[in-house]
């Protein structure tokens, strides 16, 4: 059977490379697949897949019903496919031939891709598990749609109509999962469409992670559409009045039957393979050895209406798997309740009290816009108290909040974090309210103030904060911070050596005396200069006579790991803006780590200075136009300093990563709010939960180190892969012509 199977598969794979048309369609689809990816890869900056699995699916709307729309139709047409069917072959083995050549057809136009990954390698650290999960993925999309597309072509003799048919069929699948649709239905038939559509299990697939659900959805999908192909021959084979039509009826009516109930009760099959660097989407040893840990019964709820709208599926189902997780994992120590405030009067009034509250949501039905109040929160109960999430909004960090909440609940002291004030740092309420409202989770917070009265820093506080200051702090207050450094406490200081004057696109150096001498004895400093970074930066808005220029800004350096060290380790793109290098000169190197630099492309420029984004800043930095060693070179831009006998440091030449307004507005916010807390952890020696909090899901940045890299992959890519695939073309269509134009010997054998 096997062997048969393969000689179908095997006739089909050749039969697409002997005629033109395969080779134009796959130029078309490669074409248009590598112009769009570097389009937007370039532009995000990104070492990912994501911008060509994003087409992806609606190139193989339209590429997999053109390849199929041949396969039974032109048979057909021709009149032989039965002539085929009448030989030793049975119908099933045929039809699978037929799929596994379609299938390795477009397998060779998906491996025209691998060019993209391969090229990104030069620019980046690839996540090669996560990339073989979206290629694996897209095959899973692939082979769904074949099944469809063979079903098209085995309606009609006509390619044209199999080819319409075929685009209109995966169109529905794509269509009925998403909001446009979802949103119109009422809520039960909202989640059955959420589960037939197939973006979603395609996009679950193509994050890196392999979930059994997803693939008995394809595996259902597949095994639907070959039925139904199987039916669509074998009923020209067989007269509807014999016996054999109706079993045949039935047995196909039964298996897509079997395959729908499948895609729909899928969502309860557990399992899944996760293929991201760090396990990203499974739980992490500290959180499970945190709930192991528990003296006593942590209760987690969750608050979820029964009909929660389409948009809250995917999230809904992330949410169940990880509570499944921490139910299973902490076993006696975990107690897991559901509760739908909807239907239990007492499940309302206990979120009531919890103030959790139903978040309201427009639905539209009827052509009508209306709205429908969902609740779905969380809350964590432990000995009494309770901390709750009122609304989950997104994932991407839960596990962190929930171990955050309890470990808060169940330890039993929390230490202390000071903020200096009084020089004109950042405060809990100006600048740091985002920041506060993180810590407060998992520490005590209280301002502090030197003055004449103050001998010492008290001694409820563990770590001090220093975040900036516009003044010089006085003698005595670098006495008391340094005294308690010795003492054991720990200090984190967050401070630039300039001044910068958006308004006045100007900045300056700054001095503070006592700060630098607190430094200066321990072997660090601030350096009163400017860091930049032309490789790795932010992008800023500069107005401009045509409207808005986004331009590279390389004095907002995007800092990355220096070392493996806790604090750094799965954090990158930290934003420093307007920050400035670090002086180390410790004479024993044990006692500091640093924690993030520049990229090669880093330096630092002498001030004052302009800090206008429309200059061209390689004039700035090398004015003669000829840069140099000396004008670029890795800055350190953050140490972590242990001094024996004493406490903990955690030096940062900028405080902008963990301002509100950095943390709201750019789009590496999250990565300084991670480095801060997780600088606090080791400081406070509480690093539990660090490496829960650095679970990274972004991609790596696009960093070649040469300028003429990016073009040879994207024109590599674009014109070299097509033109390969027009050359074999060229090459094997001659020698088939070549052979056709061969006379036979006598005997029939080609000479």
């Amino acid at each position: 059977m096997i062997g048969r199977i393969l000689t179908v598969a095997k006739r089909e794979f050749a039969g697409y490379f002997d005629h033109a048309t395969a080779y134009i369609l796959l130029v078309i689809f490669l074409g248009i697949n590598f112009y769009f990816y570097f389009q937007e890869a370039y532009l995000l900056g990104e070492a990912s897949l994501r911008p060509m699995l994003s087409l992806l699916p609606w190139l193989l709307l339209f590429f997999i019903p053109a390849v199929c729309m041949r396969s039974f139709a032109e048979e057909r047409n021709a009149g032989t496919l039965e002539l085929v069917l009448a030989q030793p072959i049975q119908v099933v083995e045929f039809l699978l031939g037929k799929f596994l050549g379609v299938l390795f057809f477009l397998l060779v136009a998906m491996a025209g891709t691998l060019g993209i990954p391969l090229g990104l390698t030069f620019g980046a650290d690839l996540q090669w598990g996560v990339v073989f999960s979206q290629y694996l993925g897209s095959m899973f999309l692939i082979s769904a749609l074949i099944a469809v597309g063979l079903w098209a072509s085995s309606l009609t003799r006509n390619q044209v109509t199999a080819f319409i048919i075929g685009v209109t069929v995966s169109f529905a699948l794509y269509l009925i999962g998403l909001p446009t649709v979802t949103l119109s239905l009422p809520g039960p038939l909202a989640a059955v469409a959420a589960r037939l559509g197939v973006l979603g299990h395609f996009s679950n697939v193509a994050r890196g992670v392999i979930d059994l659900r997803d693939v008995l959805y394809f595996a259902a999908l597949g095994t639907a559409f070959l039925s139904l192909t199987y039916f669509s021959v074998m009923r020209e084979r067989l007269s509807r009045e014999r016996p054999a039509y109706g079993r045949l009826r039935v047995g196909v009516l039964g298996l897509v039957g079997i395959a729908i109930f499948a895609a729909l009760a899928g969502g309860q099959v557990r399992g899944r393979l996760d293929l991201t660097p760090g396990k990203v989407y499974t739980l992490s040893p500290p959180t499970a050895d945190l709930l192991r840990g528990v003296d006593d019964l942590v209760t987690l709820k969750l608050f979820q209406s029964a009909e929660l709208p389409a948009q809250l599926a995917a999230i809904g189902r992330d949410v169940d798997d990880l509570l499944r997780d921490l139910d299973a994992t902490g076993g006696a120590n975990v107690n897991l309740v559901r509760l739908d405030p909807d239907e239990d009067p007492d499940a309302r009034e206990e979120a009531g009290g919890l103030g959790i509250r139903p978040v309201p949501f427009q639905i539209l039905a009827d052509d009508e816009t209306s709205f429908q109040e969902r609740y779905f929160a969380l809350a964590v109960q432990y000995a009494g108290e309770s901390q709750t999430i009122p609304f989950i909004r997104q994932t991407a960090d839960l596990e962190y909040r929930l171990a955050s909440m309890i470990r808060a609940l169940t330890r039993a002291e929390r230490p202390t974090i000071g903020i200096l004030t009084g020089h004109g740092e950042l405060s809990l309420d100006a600048g740091l309210r985002l920041a506060r409202g993180r810590l407060a989770l998992e520490y005590n917070l209280m301002e502090f103030r030197v003055d004449s009265a103050t001998a010492a820093v008290p001694d409820s506080i563990d770590v001090l904060v220093v975040a900036g200051g516009r003044m010089p702090m006085e003698p005595a207050a670098g006495e008391i911070l340094s005294r308690f450094v010795d003492d054991g406490g720990s200090l984190f200081v967050l401070k630039s050596g300039v001044t910068a004057d958006m308004q006045a696109r100007y900045a300056g150096p700054t001095f503070d005396p006592a700060l630098d001498s607190l430094l200066q004895t321990r072997g660090l400093g601030i350096v009163p200069s400017m860091a930049f970074d032309l490789l790795l930066n932010e992008r800023v808005q500069v107005p401009s006579g045509f409207g808005a220029v986004v331009r590279e800004y390389p004095l907002w350096a995007l800092a990355q790991p220096a070392s493996g060290h806790v604090i750094v380790d799965g954090v990158a793109n930290v934003p420093i803006r307007f920050g400035s290098p670090l002086l180390v000169e410790v004479e024993d190197s044990t006692l500091v780590t640093p924690l993030l630099t520049t990229s090669d492309g880093g330096g630092r420029l002498a001030t004052p200075l302009s800090i206008d984004a429309m200059q061209e800043w390689a004039e700035v930095i090398a004015p003669d136009g000829q840069l140099s060693e000396e004008d670029i070179a890795m800055e350190t831009l953050a140490v972590a300093y242990t001094q024996p006998g004493g406490g903990r440091i955690v030096l940062a030449g900028s405080s902008s990563f963990i301002h509100d307004e950095t943390l709201s507005q750019s789009m590496s916010g999250l990565a300084g709010m991670v480095f801060f807390q997780n600088a606090v952890d080791w400081l406070a020696q509480d690093e539990a939960l660090i490496s829960i909090r650095s679970k990274d899901r972004a991609p790596p940045l696009l960093l070649f180190p040469n300028e003429w890299l990016p073009d040879l992959t994207r024109y590599g890519n674009l014109a070299g892969v097509p033109l390969l695939f027009v050359l074999i073309g060229v090459l094997r269509l001659a020698r088939r012509r070549q052979v056709q134009q061969r006379s036979f010997t006598e005997g029939g054998a080609l000479t």
